[in-house]
């Protein structure tokens, strides 16, 4: 199937993979469709799959003591959405993922995935990559809420993920950017006045 073969490509950009490697891959993938604004990781939820994007849009939240969400992260096509914590400790979930709109994706399960890592050693190094990939973007994530301004972080994402915008309603836009509603309009209209 062409979205398999889509998410093989996408892993050897990581890492070569054998025949064999693929092929047992291949076997275990299964492609699901979700609807908006359904989970593919409710809260408190145990995330047991790993989800490849193939089309669509989700984001991952929590909600705050006031029970507000608040968004940590958006996925696009060619996005890998999991909640890694959950994944590898399988406890439950402090975060969901949720489909913004109708959404298909591959997933692979935990079990899988670690029986594979116990046959291959290529596919065990490659999720290690993932995971390093997933920290590393975690932590930029954090870097940008602690160290840059509203404006700066909004100017972040138009250049690294601009589709957001379009894709994505703007109170759910501003959550992740960690500002009001208010404060995104002011910033957005200040661009346009330029």
């Amino acid at each position: 199937m062409q979205s398999e073969l889509d998410f093989i490509t996408y892993l050897e950009a990581f890492i070569p993979l054998s025949v064999e490697a693929k092929t047992a891959l291949s076997d275990v993938l299964k492609v699901r469709q979700y609807a908006k604004r359904e989970h593919i990781v409710p809260l408190n939820g145990v995330n047991d799959v790993i989800s490849f994007v193939v089309k669509g849009c989700v984001r991952e939240y929590y909600l705050n003591e006031q029970t507000e969400e608040v968004v940590v992260w958006f996925g696009l096509e060619k996005d890998i959405a999991v909640s890694l914590p959950s994944f590898i400790s399988q406890q439950p979930s402090h975060t969901a993922i949720q489909a913004i709109e109708p959404t298909k994706v591959i997933q692979v399960s935990r079990a899988d995935l670690y029986q594979l890592y116990d046959q291959f050693h290529e596919i065990e190094r490659l999720g290690r990559i993932i995971a390093e990939h997933y920290l590393m973007n975690s932590d930029a994530y954090i870097k940008e809420l602690q160290t840059q301004n509203a404006a700066e972080r909004y100017q972040h994402l138009m250049e690294q993920k601009p589709q957001i915008l379009q894709r994505v309603p703007l109170s759910m836009v501003a959550s992740f950017l960690g500002i009001s509603g208010e404060t995104l309009s002011r910033i957005r209209a200040k661009r346009v006045s330029r």
